[in-house]
């Protein structure tokens, strides 16, 4: 039997009966369109569980036009809307799936179901530039079978600091610590007395009730809800890793968490957190961000993109929030950057169903946006249209095309939006030292900020927004999720077993009266106790240390 990945949810039997409306091959693949030998172009479907963005055929991009016309090859893009999980499901359970699928934290249950095909013959014998591209992690990307089903984003190509924040920090708007002359905030007990102090004098936003903090608790987004533990206490997030023994622990049960969800709890009965946290749906926290109406919430800022992203085009660029590495206590060095990773999972996988025709098809497809060329067309755009190249060889953006490029028509237009992130694409640094992501080349950090970012940057005396975040400590097992787990073990049973209770139980935890809080944080803990934990740090820790000697 497979191994199953972490993090991964169960199907419901009734979710897996839901057959009914999923995505056919029959229906949606290039099969009914003539062979590209002819000249026609064959398109398949693309479903990306990962992501809430816009559907789109490749080929009205003008990148993916540029891929079309040199394989002959398009894809219908289709995104998640609602639960990613039944979703799956309905594909699991009727057995039809679109050629390429991003089945997120389903991936484990696809491939145990048999869903996805092996790629390693595939990609040995038609696709040098993606064989190429994933050496790195070749080995880590094998399950148990010898067998590599997923091809993940991101593939590391070396370390460089952001110089923005992109990942996970404790967001305060702007405005108000320009309204409070820019205060600085260490702990958390200094970060949520910005929040309370703003959230007193301005009641009301746009006619609407100011919410000081609110947290996601939907589906897979879990994090912001899981993860402050570890990082208020300096660590990184989801498991404990000692750096000299590489013994594992989880942190559910420690004192940390306990003195996580007691400040939630404060911050409930001040009337400070959000009433709907723990009932509202993605679509609603993004609205909900993207109204302006938040103070300040946890999490990275990826996953809240879309409303950022919305919030930066309006008018009031004090409506952008400002991310701070906060810790518990003052002396403890915060972790919050990620470190160099190598994340095999999720990703994109061919999907049972294809015929081998198209199964070539599609990886010579994948194979051709692997080449450097297309990373850099993918990443940058064209040169002399969307980045100039200067005399030492650095790619460099001038005004108008950093402003070009970050009009999310223009984005959609060009193709960065469909062709980017959750395709084969690598991260850190081109071979001639050019950042693979635009935003983080520092030529191009620097003249992207506008004057108000650069009001908070001389406020806060940084010339980047990273430069309040420690550098991270290096981490061959980053991230602790990418472990496999075994379906039907001990360690597979806490995995699911513990988020249950944690989404189950904490909500009676921060909404209690404070006088009830540590007879409910004992009630949990008795609960979690029972759970056998002890089997999934041994599993964790294995795989640190199998990692920690990949990489080596």
């Amino acid at each position: 039997m497979l191994k199953r990945k972490s993090r991964i949810l169960a199907f419901a039997l009734m979710v897996m009966l839901l057959v009914t409306s999923a995505c056919t091959n029959a229906e949606k693949s290039g099969k009914e369109s003539n062979s590209s030998e002819n000249g026609e172009v064959l398109t398949y479907t693309f479903f990306n569980a990962s992501s809430t963005g816009k559907d789109v055929n490749t080929g009205d991009t003008k990148i993916g036009k540029m891929f079309e016309e040199a394989t002959g090859v398009n894809f219908d893009i289709e995104h998640i809307v609602g639960d990613s999980n039944q979703k799956i499901g309905t594909m699991i359970a009727s057995g039809e799936y679109p050629e390429l699928l991003n089945a997120q934290n389903a991936t484990a249950d696809v491939i145990d179901a048999g869903g996805f095909v092996p790629l390693n013959d595939l990609i040995e014998e038609h696709a040098p530039n993606l064989r190429k591209l994933y050496e790195p992690i070749w080995e880590k990307m094998k399950l148990e079978d010898g067998n590599i089903y997923i091809l993940p984003s991101g593939v590391s190509n070396g370390y460089i600091k952001p110089p923005n924040i992109g990942q996970s920090a404790f967001f305060i708007k702007r405005e108000a610590l320009k309204e409070q002359g820019y205060p600085h905030p260490k702990t958390i007990d200094e970060y949520f007395d910005i929040i309370e102090k703003y959230a007193k004098a301005h009641p009301k936003t746009n006619g609407a009730k100011t919410i000081p903090y609110t947290l996601l608790q939907y589906d897979w987004h879990v994090g912001q809800l899981f993860d402050p533990p570890a990082f208020l206490s300096g660590e990184q997030e989801g498991i404990i890793v000692d750096n000299e023994t590489l013994d594992v622990s989880v942190f559910h049960n420690k004192d940390i968490t306990k003195k996580w969800l007691g400040k939630l709890n404060q911050i409930n009965e001040k009337g400070l957190l959000d009433k709907e946290s723990f009932t509202q749906n993605y679509d609603e926290y993004l609205a909900k961000i993207s109204s302006g109406r938040v103070v300040g919430w946890f999490g990275p800022r990826w996953e809240s993109g879309t409303a950022l992203d919305t919030l930066e085009q309006d008018d009031d660029p004090y409506n952008d929030f400002m991310g701070f590495p906060i810790v518990f206590e003052e002396g403890i060095k915060d972790q919050y950057l990620n470190p160099e990773s190598f994340v095999t999972s999720p990703g994109m996988g061919l999907t049972t169903g294809t015929s081998e025709e198209d199964q070539i098809r599609i990886i010579k497809f994948l194979d051709h946006m692997a080449k450097i060329d297309s990373q850099k067309l993918i990443t940058w755009g064209i040169e002399g249209e969307t980045y100039d190249v200067n005399e030492e060889g650095r790619f460099v953006r001038t005004q108008e095309q950093i402003d070009l490029v970050n009009k999310e028509e223009f984005r959609d237009e060009f193709g960065f939006s469909a062709l980017g992130w959750y395709w084969p694409i690598m991260s850190g640094t081109f071979d001639d030292g050019n950042s693979v992501d635009p935003n983080v080349q520092p030529e191009v950090a620097q003249l992207a900020y506008d004057e108000v970012d650069k009001e908070f940057l001389k406020a806060y005396n940084i010339e980047t927004f990273t430069d309040l975040f420690t550098e991270p400590e290096p981490a061959p097992w980053f991230p602790f999720w990418d472990a496999t787990i075994e379906t039907g073990s001990e360690a597979q049973l806490y995995d699911q077993q513990s988020r249950d209770l944690i989404k189950r139980s904490y909500p009676d935890i921060i909404l209690s009266n404070p006088s009830d809080f540590d007879s409910e944080w004992n009630k949990f803990k008795k609960d979690f106790e029972k759970l056998p934990y002890k089997a999934y740090e041994e599993v964790m820790e294995e795989s640190v240390k199998k990692e920690a000697s990949l990489m080596k």
